[in-house]
């Protein structure tokens, strides 16, 4: 009779923490239904038009362009008359504002051809000291 008495009292415990846990779920429930009316009605507000916090402005950067020397020149593509904030060289074209950025948002502007790969670098790999190149010749026999 012992092993009865036992069963009854562990389905009874077991059926109590079944009613705590549907009673947990339940008020979890209840928790975020009134939550979701709260985030509703604080995105109603934001949506109908009331004020919304402005950004403190913030004062212009200020740059060193205005107390830069400007030089004199002509553009290259338009001929007009132009300032550049540096020294024009007679062997290099000059832009003005406007084709500057033409040409720059075309990706016409190259690398200058004095700008060849210096040897030792990734472009032109260099020969070991101590060690020849290749000759051409190699493989050719000699006429006796």
């Amino acid at each position: 009779m012992a092993k009865k008495r036992m069963k009854t009292k562990s389905t009874q415990t077991a059926a109590s923490a079944d009613q705590d846990v549907v009673g947990l779920i339940t008020t979890l429930v209840q928790k975020l239904v009134t939550l979701e009316t709260k985030i509703d009605t604080v995105l109603s507000r934001l949506s109908s038009g009331a004020p919304r916090p402005q950004p403190a402005p913030t004062p212009p950067p200020t740059q060193n362009k205005d107390m830069r020397p400007m030089h004199k020149a002509v553009c290259a593509d338009c001929g007009k008359n132009c300032e550049v904030p540096f020294k024009p060289s007679p062997d290099r074209p000059v832009y003005c504002r406007n084709c500057f950025t033409v040409r720059k948002k075309n990706g016409a502007f190259n690398p200058r051809r004095e700008d060849k790969p210096k040897v030792g670098s990734a472009a032109a790999p260099a020969v070991p000291k101590g060690k020849k190149k290749p000759s051409a010749k190699k493989g050719r026999k000699k006429k006796a």
